[in-house]
Protein backbone atom coordinates (compact mmCIF):
# COMPACT_ATOMS: atom_id res chain seq x y z
CA UNK A 1 0.00 0.00 0.00
CA UNK A 2 1.59 3.31 -0.12
CA UNK A 3 2.74 5.32 1.92
CA UNK A 4 -0.56 8.42 1.41
CA UNK A 5 -3.31 5.78 0.98
CA UNK A 6 -1.57 4.17 4.33
CA UNK A 7 -1.58 7.18 5.98
CA UNK A 8 -5.49 8.96 4.76
CA UNK A 9 -6.16 5.42 6.12
CA UNK A 10 -4.70 5.52 9.97
CA UNK A 11 -6.28 9.18 9.95
CA UNK A 12 -9.94 7.80 9.46
CA UNK A 13 -9.60 4.90 11.54
CA UNK A 14 -8.47 6.94 14.30
CA UNK A 15 -11.06 10.20 13.69
CA UNK A 16 -13.79 6.71 13.84
CA UNK A 17 -12.54 5.52 17.20
CA UNK A 18 -11.55 9.21 18.65
CA UNK A 19 -15.59 9.86 17.46
CA UNK A 20 -17.05 6.41 18.87
CA UNK A 21 -15.40 7.65 22.55
CA UNK A 22 -17.92 11.00 22.18
CA UNK A 23 -21.23 11.46 23.93
CA UNK A 24 -24.46 9.96 21.60
CA UNK A 25 -26.79 11.46 19.06
CA UNK A 26 -29.62 11.55 22.87
CA UNK A 27 -26.90 13.11 24.92
CA UNK A 28 -25.81 16.13 22.46
CA UNK A 29 -29.43 16.06 21.99
CA UNK A 30 -30.23 16.38 25.67
CA UNK A 31 -27.90 18.74 25.99
CA UNK A 32 -28.64 21.28 24.07
CA UNK A 33 -32.21 21.20 25.02
CA UNK A 34 -31.17 21.44 28.76
CA UNK A 35 -29.52 24.92 27.49
CA UNK A 36 -32.75 25.51 25.25
CA UNK A 37 -32.18 27.35 21.54
CA UNK A 38 -30.60 30.38 23.20
CA UNK A 39 -29.05 29.34 26.33
CA UNK A 40 -30.37 31.88 28.86
CA UNK A 41 -31.99 29.16 31.36
CA UNK A 42 -31.49 30.79 34.66
CA UNK A 43 -31.25 34.40 33.02
CA UNK A 44 -33.63 37.34 32.53
CA UNK A 45 -33.01 38.69 29.11
CA UNK A 46 -34.41 41.55 27.08
CA UNK A 47 -35.33 40.57 23.39
CA UNK A 48 -35.69 42.29 19.93
CA UNK A 49 -37.87 40.84 17.76
CA UNK A 50 -38.06 41.76 14.16
CA UNK A 51 -40.40 40.28 11.49
CA UNK A 52 -39.63 41.08 8.15
CA UNK A 53 -41.31 40.42 5.21
CA UNK A 54 -40.20 41.99 1.84
CA UNK A 55 -38.96 46.08 2.47
CA UNK A 56 -42.02 45.59 5.71
CA UNK A 57 -40.60 45.26 9.12
CA UNK A 58 -42.53 44.85 12.70
CA UNK A 59 -40.64 44.81 15.56
CA UNK A 60 -41.66 43.82 19.30
CA UNK A 61 -39.61 43.65 22.31
CA UNK A 62 -40.55 41.59 25.57
CA UNK A 63 -38.53 39.82 28.73
CA UNK A 64 -38.11 36.52 29.33
CA UNK A 65 -36.37 34.05 31.59
CA UNK A 66 -36.30 29.88 31.61
CA UNK A 67 -35.88 27.67 34.27
CA UNK A 68 -35.43 24.06 35.00
CA UNK A 69 -37.87 22.53 37.71
CA UNK A 70 -38.34 18.88 38.46
CA UNK A 71 -36.36 17.98 34.87
CA UNK A 72 -38.69 19.74 32.44
CA UNK A 73 -37.83 23.41 30.88
CA UNK A 74 -39.65 26.13 31.71
CA UNK A 75 -40.08 29.29 29.16
CA UNK A 76 -41.97 32.65 30.43
CA UNK A 77 -42.67 35.63 27.81
CA UNK A 78 -43.99 38.98 28.49
CA UNK A 79 -44.38 41.75 25.67
CA UNK A 80 -43.59 45.00 26.23
CA UNK A 81 -44.22 46.63 22.89
CA UNK A 82 -46.26 47.74 20.78
CA UNK A 83 -49.24 48.38 22.13
CA UNK A 84 -50.89 45.95 20.50
CA UNK A 85 -49.46 43.15 22.38
CA UNK A 86 -48.10 44.91 25.50
CA UNK A 87 -49.12 42.79 28.49
CA UNK A 88 -49.13 39.89 26.59
CA UNK A 89 -47.26 36.70 27.90
CA UNK A 90 -46.68 32.72 27.18
CA UNK A 91 -45.73 30.00 29.25
CA UNK A 92 -44.61 26.97 28.08
CA UNK A 93 -43.62 23.84 29.89
CA UNK A 94 -41.47 21.35 27.88
CA UNK A 95 -43.31 17.61 27.35
CA UNK A 96 -42.77 14.08 28.45
CA UNK A 97 -40.57 12.22 26.09
CA UNK A 98 -43.06 11.59 23.05
CA UNK A 99 -45.57 14.37 23.57
CA UNK A 100 -45.46 18.20 22.72
CA UNK A 101 -44.91 20.94 24.88
CA UNK A 102 -47.48 22.84 27.22
CA UNK A 103 -48.49 26.36 26.12
CA UNK A 104 -50.59 28.69 28.28
CA UNK A 105 -51.53 32.28 26.67
CA UNK A 106 -51.90 35.19 29.04
CA UNK A 107 -54.29 37.69 27.22
CA UNK A 108 -54.99 41.27 29.02
CA UNK A 109 -57.76 42.29 26.69
CA UNK A 110 -59.71 39.23 27.98
CA UNK A 111 -57.74 38.92 31.41
CA UNK A 112 -57.64 35.27 31.57
CA UNK A 113 -55.36 32.51 30.68
CA UNK A 114 -56.14 30.14 28.03
CA UNK A 115 -54.55 26.75 26.42
CA UNK A 116 -52.88 26.84 23.13
CA UNK A 117 -54.33 23.73 21.62
CA UNK A 118 -52.26 21.08 20.04
CA UNK A 119 -53.11 21.79 16.54
CA UNK A 120 -51.95 25.38 17.24
CA UNK A 121 -48.40 24.92 18.79
CA UNK A 122 -46.92 24.59 15.39
CA UNK A 123 -48.40 28.08 14.33
CA UNK A 124 -46.75 31.37 14.42
CA UNK A 125 -45.48 32.64 18.06
CA UNK A 126 -47.20 36.34 17.87
CA UNK A 127 -46.77 36.63 14.22
CA UNK A 128 -43.16 35.51 14.33
CA UNK A 129 -40.96 33.58 12.39
CA UNK A 130 -41.00 31.40 15.65
CA UNK A 131 -43.74 29.03 16.37
CA UNK A 132 -44.59 28.38 19.46
CA UNK A 133 -43.42 24.21 19.15
CA UNK A 134 -39.64 26.59 19.12
CA UNK A 135 -39.60 28.42 22.36
CA UNK A 136 -38.50 25.59 24.79
CA UNK A 137 -37.24 22.54 22.51
CA UNK A 138 -35.18 22.96 19.29
CA UNK A 139 -38.02 20.60 17.32
CA UNK A 140 -36.30 17.08 17.24
CA UNK A 141 -37.79 14.32 18.77
CA UNK A 142 -35.34 12.25 21.17
CA UNK A 143 -36.72 8.62 19.24
CA UNK A 144 -34.58 8.00 15.98
CA UNK A 145 -32.11 10.74 16.69
CA UNK A 146 -29.11 9.88 14.67
CA UNK A 147 -25.35 11.31 14.74
CA UNK A 148 -23.52 11.83 11.52
CA UNK A 149 -20.30 13.11 12.46
CA UNK A 150 -18.94 16.51 12.60
CA UNK A 151 -18.63 19.78 10.83
CA UNK A 152 -17.93 23.08 11.14
CA UNK A 153 -20.92 26.15 11.34
CA UNK A 154 -18.72 29.56 11.18
CA UNK A 155 -15.44 28.17 11.67
CA UNK A 156 -16.58 26.26 15.06
CA UNK A 157 -16.89 22.51 15.46
CA UNK A 158 -20.40 21.04 15.41
CA UNK A 159 -22.14 17.69 16.09
CA UNK A 160 -24.19 16.85 13.21
CA UNK A 161 -27.90 15.18 14.05
CA UNK A 162 -30.94 14.42 12.00
CA UNK A 163 -34.38 13.12 13.20
CA UNK A 164 -37.90 13.69 13.27
CA UNK A 165 -40.03 16.58 14.52
CA UNK A 166 -41.36 16.56 18.03
CA UNK A 167 -45.02 15.51 18.17
CA UNK A 168 -47.65 18.74 17.79
CA UNK A 169 -44.83 20.50 15.74
CA UNK A 170 -44.88 21.02 12.10
CA UNK A 171 -41.64 19.55 11.22
CA UNK A 172 -41.35 16.17 9.51
CA UNK A 173 -37.76 16.09 9.66
CA UNK A 174 -35.06 18.45 11.65
CA UNK A 175 -31.16 18.80 10.97
CA UNK A 176 -28.77 19.99 13.94
CA UNK A 177 -25.90 21.62 14.22
CA UNK A 178 -24.66 21.98 17.74
CA UNK A 179 -21.40 23.75 19.02
CA UNK A 180 -19.08 20.80 20.53
CA UNK A 181 -17.89 23.27 23.15
CA UNK A 182 -21.22 24.95 24.59
CA UNK A 183 -24.05 22.87 22.82
CA UNK A 184 -25.57 25.93 21.65
CA UNK A 185 -27.86 25.06 18.37
CA UNK A 186 -25.79 27.33 15.80
CA UNK A 187 -28.16 25.87 12.85
CA UNK A 188 -31.12 24.08 12.72
CA UNK A 189 -33.03 23.43 9.15
CA UNK A 190 -36.76 22.12 9.09
CA UNK A 191 -38.45 20.22 6.56
CA UNK A 192 -42.08 20.04 6.90
CA UNK A 193 -44.29 16.76 6.84
CA UNK A 194 -44.15 15.89 3.29
CA UNK A 195 -40.28 16.22 3.51
CA UNK A 196 -39.84 20.17 1.67
CA UNK A 197 -37.68 22.52 3.19
CA UNK A 198 -39.60 24.50 5.57
CA UNK A 199 -37.70 27.02 7.98
CA UNK A 200 -33.99 27.63 8.85
CA UNK A 201 -32.50 28.58 12.31
CA UNK A 202 -29.19 30.18 12.44
CA UNK A 203 -27.07 31.83 15.90
CA UNK A 204 -25.63 34.91 13.94
CA UNK A 205 -23.55 35.70 16.64
CA UNK A 206 -22.34 34.41 20.13
CA UNK A 207 -21.90 36.08 23.34
CA UNK A 208 -20.26 34.87 26.30
CA UNK A 209 -22.16 35.78 29.67
CA UNK A 210 -20.47 34.41 32.91
CA UNK A 211 -20.02 30.48 32.89
CA UNK A 212 -21.63 30.19 29.23
CA UNK A 213 -22.06 31.49 25.53
CA UNK A 214 -25.44 32.38 24.78
CA UNK A 215 -27.51 33.28 21.13
CA UNK A 216 -26.80 36.85 21.22
CA UNK A 217 -28.06 37.22 17.71
CA UNK A 218 -29.99 34.64 15.66
CA UNK A 219 -32.58 34.33 13.09
CA UNK A 220 -35.60 32.22 12.01
CA UNK A 221 -36.16 32.14 7.88
CA UNK A 222 -39.50 30.64 6.48
CA UNK A 223 -38.07 29.65 3.07
CA UNK A 224 -41.75 29.29 1.78
CA UNK A 225 -42.83 32.76 2.25
CA UNK A 226 -39.64 34.61 2.42
CA UNK A 227 -40.02 35.53 5.59
CA UNK A 228 -37.39 36.31 8.77
CA UNK A 229 -37.42 36.99 11.92
CA UNK A 230 -33.95 38.21 13.53
CA UNK A 231 -33.94 37.57 17.20
CA UNK A 232 -31.44 40.11 19.52
CA UNK A 233 -30.82 39.47 23.41
CA UNK A 234 -30.69 43.85 24.35
CA UNK A 235 -29.85 43.00 28.20
CA UNK A 236 -29.05 39.76 30.44
CA UNK A 237 -28.94 39.07 34.22
CA UNK A 238 -29.04 36.50 36.47
CA UNK A 239 -33.01 35.56 37.11
CA UNK A 240 -34.58 35.34 40.75
CA UNK A 241 -37.99 34.10 39.98
CA UNK A 242 -38.85 31.63 41.84
CA UNK A 243 -40.86 28.28 40.74
CA UNK A 244 -44.27 29.92 41.34
CA UNK A 245 -43.65 32.24 38.87
CA UNK A 246 -43.81 29.85 35.94
CA UNK A 247 -47.65 28.86 36.63
CA UNK A 248 -51.21 29.75 35.12
CA UNK A 249 -52.09 31.63 38.30
CA UNK A 250 -48.96 34.00 38.26
CA UNK A 251 -49.41 34.68 34.55
CA UNK A 252 -52.73 36.35 35.19
CA UNK A 253 -50.74 38.68 38.12
CA UNK A 254 -48.94 40.00 35.54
Amino acid sequence: MPLRSLFVLVSALCASAAFADGPTAKEVLQKAKERGALNLVGLRAELKLVTAVGDKAKEQLLMTTARSINGKQHALARFSAPVGVAGVAVLTVEGKPGEGDDVSLYLPKLKRVRKVAKADRGKAFMDTDFSYADIVSTGASDDGVSLKGTEKVDGRDCYVLEGQGQADSPYGKVALWVDTQTFVPLRVDYADKEGQPYKKYRTVKLKAFKDRAIAAESTMENVKTGSKTTLTVLKLEESTLGEEEFTERALERG
